[in-house]
């Protein structure tokens, strides 16, 4: 059996949101499979079905087409998901630096 693909790479292989994938889960045009009760996993086989309606529906109308993800966004949604990390790495170097001016 070929490996599952996540809601991430559907997205992308479709040149669509995640969002617009998990809509496409509730409309009944492709079907999840859950793993672990919570993360969606897919079958290759049926998304790349998908593929050739999900691109016709584009050319019929332009404005269905996914707008690019503005940069700001992009930006905030890294530092939401990394905070904790950056963080801690600042506080790390500043214990560092510390230790290494005092002589320790």
């Amino acid at each position: 059996m070929d490996k599952m693909w996540t809601t991430t790479e559907v997205a992308r292989y479709l040149n669509v949101t995640d969002r617009d994938v998990e809509w496409l889960v509730t409309e009944g045009r492709l079907t999840g499979y859950k793993v672990g009760g919570k993360f969606l996993r897919f079958r290759p086989d049926q998304v790349q079905a998908l593929k050739g309606v999900v691109a016709a529906r584009e050319q019929a109308d332009p404005a269905l087409r996914p707008a690019a993800e503005p940069m700001r966004a992009r930006v905030r949604e890294f530092f939401y998901c990394y905070d904790l990390y950056l963080l801690s790495a600042v506080l790390l170097v500043s214990v560092v630096v510390y230790l290494l001016a005092s002589g320790a």
